[in-house]
């Protein structure tokens, strides 16, 4: 693998040096040369695609993902109106093993009927779901039910889709633009912890499920019927091949064993972190924070995940995908449950905040890094169906690793155990992601 890496960075001969020493002034030119070469890309897609960008980024910002993070804050009201475990309240997110093998055929159907269409009506089935979670009256079974839809749809609200209309919008940007898509998620996760925290605490959980209904149904509806075409055309220079008869997913992944790979590294990844997250707000509690502190945290963590997808953004398009996702992706937010574990009751603000910032920085870049490893390994033509692959990995993942988290503390009483088999997971991604080799050539990977 260090050769993979180092290649890239090969010095090569000069005018201004011997041979493999380029000299520092011909260097720094070639980096502002490069810089502004991508700032004019940049602003030549942006001004051609901003419709579609600016629709993928703020749906992916508000969409499914987003409920995922901010769970945690419904728990200890759902406790406290219904008299529900915490155990009972997390065993909701095993529906995401039963809905998470529809991911592929939700990827294979995007890349047929396009993505406008998916988001639509997953968009106005949320809504629907979370107003009937808003109405219910304390039956576990109801919830289950309505949690059970709402894990079907809310699918059709994440980077499946939206990140599908990044990847069909933009080419010479599209890392980039990928990170962009990731930053308005970290953007979303520091705001809206501080918007949702007082109307919970003022309404109760239906107010929290309301204001996810007008979410879904009143502003990111109407934002992508107007702004996202029915059939995505990508702006700039054109780097796709022409497209032939496509295999189905399962023909692709007999042919293509990295996918796999990249299935199960995100899966690792992303089941740990998002287990965390719908637990965040008891985990802070549980450690001896004040629970407005605890809710503050889900904020830092936003920010970190925004520092995350930038650093993640600035180096995706130059550096050997898989080590920033080794690196930044599993090693720091390993660091951060390892903390937590560690520190235990009695923990202090500032270092529950650091701990909590390290595992923002690793989910902010993770989103971004992995879109772009799948067009850069895979190509667009089938980016949703791959996509759709490795989501129902992650969805069987974070189903199984929301419910055991819960179900963890009922059993242990603290939530070291669940803290330290995260660490562990991340670790294993990391390896994971190194494991898939060099970038295929333009002809093989279909760029």
């Amino acid at each position: 693998m260090t050769n993979v890496i180092s290649s890239r960075f090969r010095p090569t001969a000069t005018q201004g040096g011997p041979v493999g020493e380029p000299s520092a002034t011909s260097s720094g030119i070639a980096s502002e040369e490069a810089n502004e070469s991508l700032v004019r890309l940049l602003v030549q897609e942006w001004r051609e695609g901003w419709r579609p960008g600016f629709a993928a980024i703020l749906g992916c910002a508000l969409g499914y993902t987003l409920w995922l993070v901010l769970s945690s804050f419904f728990v200890e009201a759902l406790q406290k109106e219904f008299g529900w475990s915490r155990g009972d309240i997390a065993f909701a997110n095993s529906a995401g093993i039963v809905t998470g093998f529809a991911a592929p055929l939700l990827g294979r159907i995007v890349d047929r009927l396009g993505a406008k269409t998916v988001v639509i009506a997953g968009l106005a089935t949320s809504a629907l779901c979370y107003i009937l979670l808003a109405l219910m009256n304390g039956s576990l079974t109801y919830y289950y039910a309505v949690y059970f839809l709402l894990t079907v749809a809310g699918m059709s609200t994440t980077g499946i889709t939206y990140a599908r209309i990044i990847v069909g919008t933009f080419t010479a940007t599209r890392g980039t633009s990928l990170a962009m898509l990731r930053v308005g998620v970290a953007l979303s996760h520091a705001v809206m912890p501080l918007l949702l925290f007082p109307v919970i605490a003022r309404f109760g959980s239906a107010g929290g499920f309301f204001m996810f209904a007008a979410i879904n149904g009143l502003i990111m509806l109407p934002v992508v019927l107007l702004c996202v075409p029915r059939n995505l055309s990508p702006v700039g220079p054109a780097r796709e091949l022409e497209a032939g008869d496509r295999p189905t997913r399962w023909q692709l992944l007999m042919r293509r064993p990295k996918i796999f790979v990249i299935s199960l590294a995100a899966m690792l990844h992303t089941a740990p972190v998002m287990a965390i997250m719908t637990q965040l707000k008891p985990i802070g509690v549980s450690l001896g924070l004040e629970p407005a502190a605890a809710a503050g945290a889900l904020s830092a963590l936003g920010v970190a995940a925004i520092i995350g997808a930038l650093v993640a953004g600035l180096f995706v398009d130059r550096v050997w995908a898989p080590a920033i996702a080794f690196l930044l992706c599993c090693l720091v937010p390993a660091g951060g449950c390892i903390m937590l574990a560690t520190l235990g009751d009695g923990i202090s603000g500032p270092s529950f905040y650091l701990a909590v910032i390290l595992i923002g920085i690793g989910m902010g870049g993770e989103s971004d890094v992995l879109s772009y490893m799948v067009a850069r390994y895979f190509g667009v033509q089938d980016f949703a169906t791959i996509a759709g692959i490795a989501a129902l990995a992650v969805t069987v993942g974070i189903a199984a690793g929301a419910a055991l988290i819960g179900r963890a503390y009922d059993v242990f009483g603290n939530y070291q155990v669940s803290l330290i088999a995260a660490a562990v997971s991340l670790t294993l991604a990391g390896a994971a992601y190194l494991m898939m080799g060099r970038y295929p050539k333009a002809g093989a990977s279909g760029l």
